[in-house]
């Protein structure tokens, strides 16, 4: 007994350990920055600020660059972005989106190119699968932007097309690996290999 109690108490102080050791964003009037126990590793220069990820890197964004990550020097890195809202795609099971050449495709917590940019619309994943779509049109509405028409289809983590592009749309895809979606102007609802099952 005694020893389960010791084994706890190593388990509870490598866990508290690994905690303190965790860098995290600050704010200050003069912008966000990054502290370590309590120590401040990065000095506050950010406009806008995420937590560093597993591999160590951090989005975060100022006047004058714009977006982008940093690594845990604070370090500006040359890894491609998307930028959505005011800031850099968030991560989602893992992946981020960016864009290159006006195409979309997905880094993983490193930073590293895991999806090349190829599709010309693509959303984070949820539940191992993205939607996709091509053809449509944009609509602008003051600072939002909307697609109209254009044929949808899905791809999973390894960036190959699970459900072609034969959809006019497609949601996003529940627990149960099933979609609501709609062809030929009719709603229904599909599994993951885009067969319909109501």
């Amino acid at each position: 007994m005694k020893k389960i109690f010791q084994l706890i108490a190593l388990l509870l102080i490598a866990s508290c350990n690994s905690q303190s050791k965790e860098i995290i964003p600050f704010e200050t009037e003069n912008g966000w920055g990054y502290k370590q126990n309590e120590e401040i590793i990065i000095q506050p220069q950010f406009g806008i600020a995420s937590e560093f990820t597993d591999c160590g890197i951090a989005a975060v964004g100022d006047s004058e660059n714009g977006n982008y990550y940093i690594d845990k020097s604070g370090k500006k890195l040359n890894i491609p972005v998307l930028e959505v809202g005011n800031f850099i795609d968030s991560f989602q099971e893992g992946y981020a989106r960016f864009k290159k050449d006006g195409k979309i495709g997905f880094i993983d917590e490193c930073g590293e190119i895991v999806i090349p940019a190829e599709f010309e619309s693509v959303t984070s994943f949820k539940n191992q699968i993205a939607i996709v779509s091509k053809g449509f049109e944009v609509i602008t509405n003051g600072p939002y932007k909307t697609q109209k028409g254009g044929t949808y289809g899905a791809i999973d983590k390894n960036g190959s097309i699970i459900i072609p592009y034969k959809f006019d749309f497609i949601s996003s895809f529940s627990d149960e690996k099933t979609a609501n979606a709609k062809m030929d102007g009719k709603d229904v609802i599909i599994n993951a290999k885009g067969e319909i099952v109501k």
